[in-house]
């Protein structure tokens, strides 16, 4: 290639009129002039982008995007058994035969076979698309409300939203989901259980939605469903009132104000306070049952207290309770009977979420007269079931004490004069961890560490609001159980016998056990 212009000389400075005036001349290539290899060079540049633009995308990645709905929405989606992400979504499927399932939990499985065809010509531009629409069937004997409010609860105490954290809407999805089959929806007391777990305004939301949904028995809103929905509401607002005040929490402004306002809420507040002055607790003999002391509790009213929460006070039954915490040599009698809730079953029990890998620990080298820790709250039912099986009077069962037991035993121990920091097993009392139970002192009820020592194991799912959904919260259990009473390792200052506390059911620690309840065997 030559570049001459004779108007171009060494000593002479470059002006713009001789960059304009400059040519470019091109030689032939194999005696090919210039105008004729050019046009072939130009040629073969749009062939390979035509190729690359138009046939290559599709020769690399063949295959179809798959536009895959499903009722209910949020179903998994698994092609040839990878998961390619909930329904509704788009989902690229390879060419050729493929395997797709579709599942929920309390959903009948789809599955089925697509063939997934290829097209070569203009994949980058216009892909190719394919529309795939499923419905599952409802699976007999599962509780799609119960799944969700375990969820529910769970999300509830995950943290508190803001602008970069958001919870998902479990309980309102499992709404949705439950009304495919509207007549198969029991919602009963959902409202009032909700309202119970609730821990911030987000929860609530959730709440309010999937009981719309669930109520009015259609995610659609509709005159009938409106009439529904409000029935349903009013008649549980009459039996379970509480559920006011957990509304009245996470309100704010003028709508607060109504709700405390209100005549509802007034005289609950009203009645709660007359009911509370008046709780007592009945302290009765000691017996041996299992080789175990138990002291007989009640009847009477009991009062649980939970921060700026409306308190419950609720009537209890004539029960028993054991004097101490459950110990490792009782533990054990159990484990030898079976076998699959011992020591060596931790990895087994942890993959069916019956526990977690400290399950058990320290158990083999342990003293007999030690306090059982590393216990799962399943472990503790376990054990309970069994001493029912093998030790408990006719009509009679063992069980994890219930919330408000609890709070009648440990009302029993503060009115006997154990409620000073000195009586307890607590950070700063000398202790390094828990004690035996057998060394504590017996207080005047016949009790022994209700404060320290070990937080325990309750039978009940832990509730933010006590107050609200207590005739219903069996029915929606939260994955999230409730422990009462401190640890060795808590401050005197921060832990008194109405401390209360969620925690997993699987959770393993060194600070939490358990103690036994005897209860007649209707009140289960």
């Amino acid at each position: 290639m030559d570049s001459y212009n004779p108007a171009m000389k060494d000593d002479k400075t470059l002006t713009q009129q001789d960059i304009d005036d400059a040519t470019v001349r091109l030689k032939p290539i194999l005696g090919v002039p210039p105008r004729k290899y050019l046009a072939a060079v130009y040629g073969a540049a749009v062939l390979v982008a035509a190729f690359l633009l138009l046939l290559y995308p599709g020769i690399r990645r063949p295959g179809v995007v798959y536009s895959i709905t499903a009722d209910p929405p949020g179903s998994a989606i698994y092609v040839d058994g990878v998961y390619r992400g909930f329904a509704p979504c788009d989902v690229f499927v390879a060419a050729g035969d493929r395997a797709v399932r579709v599942n929920r939990p309390g959903f009948d499985a789809y599955e089925g076979a697509i063939r997934s065809k290829a097209r070569l010509f203009g994949t980058l531009f216009v892909k190719p698309r394919a529309d795939l629409a499923v419905t599952l069937s409802r699976s007999p004997g599962y509780s799609l409300l119960g799944d969700g409010m375990r969820s529910y609860a769970s999300w509830a105490l995950s943290g508190t939203p803001s602008e970069s954290y958001q919870i998902p809407m479990v309980l309102s999805d499992a709404a949705r989901a439950a009304s495919i089959l509207p007549s198969s929806i029991d919602a009963d007391g959902l409202a009032g259980v909700a309202a119970s777990y609730a821990n911030h305004a987000q929860s609530l939301r959730d709440a309010a939605r999937a009981v719309s949904i669930a109520y009015g028995r259609s995610a659609a809103v509709t005159p009938v469903s409106l009439g529904r929905l409000v029935s349903a509401l009013a008649t549980e607002l009459r039996d379970d009132p509480a559920m006011l005040t957990a509304l009245a929490a996470y309100s704010t402004g003028a709508t607060r104000e109504r709700l405390e306002s209100s005549g509802l809420y007034r005289s609950l507040l009203e009645r709660t306070v007359a009911a509370a002055s008046v709780a007592a607790s009945t302290v009765g003999p000691t017996s041996i049952l299992a080789g175990a002391e138990f002291v007989a509790m009640g009847p009477g009213r009991t009062v649980v207290t939970a921060g700026a929460a409306l308190s419950a006070v609720s009537f209890v039954p004539r029960f028993g309770i054991a004097s101490a915490e459950t110990t490792v040599g009782e533990f054990r009698r159990f484990v030898a009977a079976r076998p699959e809730w011992g020591y060596g079953a931790a990895a087994d029990l942890t993959s069916k979420g019956l526990a977690e890998a400290d399950y058990l620990k320290g158990f083999t080298e342990a003293d007999q007269g030690d306090v059982l820790r590393y216990v799962s709250r399943p472990a503790a039912i376990a054990y309970c079931d069994w001493l029912t099986e093998t030790a408990a009077p006719v009509g009679m069962r063992f069980a994890l004490p219930t919330e408000a037991q609890w709070s009648y035993a440990a009302a029993a121990s503060s009115a006997a004069g154990l409620s000073a920091p000195g009586d307890a097993v607590l950070a700063g009392s000398g202790s390094t961890g828990p004690v035996p139970p057998g060394s504590l002192r017996y207080d005047a009820a016949g009790l022994k560490g209700m404060l320290g020592n070990v937080w325990e194991w309750c039978g009940d799912s832990y509730a933010a609001h006590p107050a609200a959904g207590m005739a219903n919260r069996d029915r929606y259990p939260s994955s999230e159980a409730l422990v009462r009473g401190g640890s060795w390792a808590n401050l005197p200052d921060l832990v008194s016998l109405a401390s209360r506390g969620p925690m997993r059911e699987t959770e393993c620690s060194p600070y939490l056990g358990f103690r036994v309840a005897l209860a007649p065997d209707s009140e289960r």
